[in-house]
């Protein structure tokens, strides 16, 4: 099928008709692009920067202030003579790209003065705003100075009202506020001189100043007051109160009170000068000192005396208590050497006797040399006091290692009454174990329960000698003990499975009796344990022997013979 020239001619007309919709689309905006960064340019310029600056001309300025005003002004020529040009000549050649329908370069031109613009709008406004913080310096400044010359006014009347609550510092308060006054005046020839920032500087540095002197104002009747009326009331307490000590023959050691009491003095002193100078940094540093030092004294002064409530207290109390320690001792001496000749003793205890009578001797001897002291007033309690406690202390020790002692060696008389004790029930043990035996008229015994026995029995014997001895050792008595309760036991346990293996087997054979005739290997196994039994006294062998082959032609008749037999034993037992 063919296209038709008419179609063609169509589609050429739609398609310029397109492109020149689209220049027409692009030059419409690119020219209201245009516009609004003229009008923005249009309200950039109409800032009042030149009013301001030609206010500011017309005042009388100086100092800082006139190189501060110079400053902007020079900031300002920049931008008009060529920010604002450039910003222009961009805008011109972008309309004149628009006209020249080259559209690439009139965007390209738009994007450098809005990039211009964008800088330039914030160097006018910041500009603008230095500007008015400047003009508005004189007004503030004069405002500051109202606030702070009422406040010195204040303060100076203060000094002045109250001289007598500020005492010798009087002087140096008024030098300050003369210092201050001289301040407010370079403030207003400054004023005066056109130069705003520099007297906003001084304003600044007043406004420390005066709430530096309005702080030492408030600071030093307190100080001093403190001083007269805590400090120095308490040195005089602390003088008249040593001296009723001394006077009631307390003694001080590596201590001069009197001396110390001057040397806090003189710091108080300096602190009052410091005062005097208004340094109250220095002054406070010093009255802290002074403080600590004072509540030492009065520490140390209380601690003489509730040591000496102590030692007063005590002294007979620890006297009474070594004299109890010394007759314990004693004692203590006199029961060592008794039980040591009833037994024989490992513990070296008589030796230990001997080192706490020396031990009770010594400090018996720091005790004296402390009542001498204080008899002959030499005493420093609390030197005494730290004595008495070392003292009370090992007399403790030492009654503690006096009552471990005898408690040692009286406890071996009873040990030795339960070890005879025992040694009945041993025996009666023996003798339940052979009647046992006896009463289930076993043919015989086998070689091993006969040694265990005979070893048992002369346990028994070596500990009755042992404890009818003239001297017990009470250490191999408990040794002993153990070994021949140890022997008992297995004793017991043997004596038990031989009994318990003698009737099974007899419950067995009865048992297999039904079987031997039918079965050749029942016969055998019972001639064998049979032997055992009767030849050999070999009665867990000969159990093993029967009851393995009456297993093997009935299962479940080893595990009745057992329950039966136990089942009987209970019942004997009970």
């Amino acid at each position: 099928m063919s296209i038709k020239f008419t179609d063609i001619l169509f589609l050429i007309i739609v398609a310029i008709l397109l492109i020149y919709g689209l220049i027409y689309y692009f030059r419409t905006q690119r020219k209201k692009e245009i516009k609004d960064l003229e009008q923005r340019k249009d309200e950039m310029m109409s800032i009042s920067v030149a009013d301001q600056l030609f206010t500011l001309k017309n005042m009388n300025l100086s100092g800082q202030t006139k190189r501060k005003y110079e400053s902007l002004v020079a900031t300002w020529q920049t931008i008009t003579n060529f920010q604002f040009t450039e910003i222009e000549a961009a805008l011109v050649g972008s309309e004149q790209f628009v006209e020249q329908m080259n559209l690439v370069r009139a965007k390209n031109a738009l994007n450098q003065a809005r990039e211009i613009l964008d800088e330039t709008e914030i160097q006018v406004h910041q500009l603008h705003q230095e500007l008015t913080e400047l003009l508005a310096t004189e007004d503030e400044n004069q405002e500051r100075y109202e606030a702070l010359l009422e406040r010195y006014q204040t303060a100076r009347k203060s000094v002045m009202n109250h001289s007598f609550d500020y005492g010798p510092a009087i002087e140096t308060l008024e030098k300050n506020l003369q210092y201050l006054e001289l301040n407010f005046t370079k403030y207003n020839e400054l004023t005066a001189n056109g130069d705003h920032l520099d007297a906003q500087d001084m304003l600044d540095n007043l406004e420390a100043d005066l709430s530096s002197f309005e702080e030492i104002l408030q600071k030093i009747p307190s100080m001093y007051d403190k001083i007269q009326s805590e400090y120095e009331d308490s040195l005089e307490d602390i003088r008249d109160g040593y001296e009723k000590m001394v006077a009631s023959r307390f003694n001080f050691d590596n201590i001069n009170v009197l001396e110390e009491i001057d040397k806090i003095q003189e710091q108080l002193n300096q602190a009052k000068n410091e005062i005097k100078n208004a340094d109250l940094a220095d002054a406070k540093t010093l009255m802290d000192k002074a403080e600590r030092e004072i509540n030492s004294l009065y520490d140390q002064l209380e601690s003489e005396i509730m040591a000496k409530e102590y030692v007063n207290s005590h002294l007979h109390q620890l006297k009474g208590r070594i004299e109890a320690v010394t007759e314990n001792n004693r004692y203590a001496g006199i029961e060592v050497d008794r039980i040591s000749q009833s037994y024989i003793l490992h513990n070296n205890e008589l030796d230990q006797v001997n080192d706490l009578t020396e031990r009770i001797r010594l400090e018996y001897q720091k005790f004296k040399a402390m009542e001498v002291d204080i008899e002959q007033n030499h005493a420093v309690f609390t030197q005494i006091e730290s004595k008495m406690r070392k003292i009370e202390r090992s007399i403790e020790e030492i009654a503690d290692e006096q009552n471990q002692l005898v408690k040692s060696i009286a406890g071996l008389t009873s040990r030795e009454k339960e070890a005879k004790s025992n040694l009945d029930l041993y025996e009666l043990d023996l003798r339940n174990m052979k009647r046992k035996l006896e009463k289930n008229h076993l043919p015989g015994l086998h070689d091993s329960y006969y040694e265990l026995f005979y070893k048992v029995t002369d346990h028994i014997e070596n500990l009755s000698q042992q404890l009818n001895r003239v001297r017990v050792d009470m250490n191999q008595i408990d040794e002993m003990e153990g070994n021949l309760e140890q022997g008992l036991d297995e004793l017991e346990a043997m004596t038990e499975e031989t009994i318990d293996s003698a009737m099974l087997t007899e419950y067995m054979i009865q048992h297999s009796n039904r079987f031997r005739y039918d079965y050749p290997e029942v016969d055998q196994a019972i001639k064998e344990a049979q032997y055992y039994f009767h030849q050999e006294f070999r009665y867990r062998e000969a159990l093993a022997t029967i009851e393995k082959v009456l297993r093997q032609v009935d299962p479940d008749a080893p595990t009745q013979v057992r329950r039966m037999y136990h089942q009987e034993k209970q019942i004997r037992f009970y």
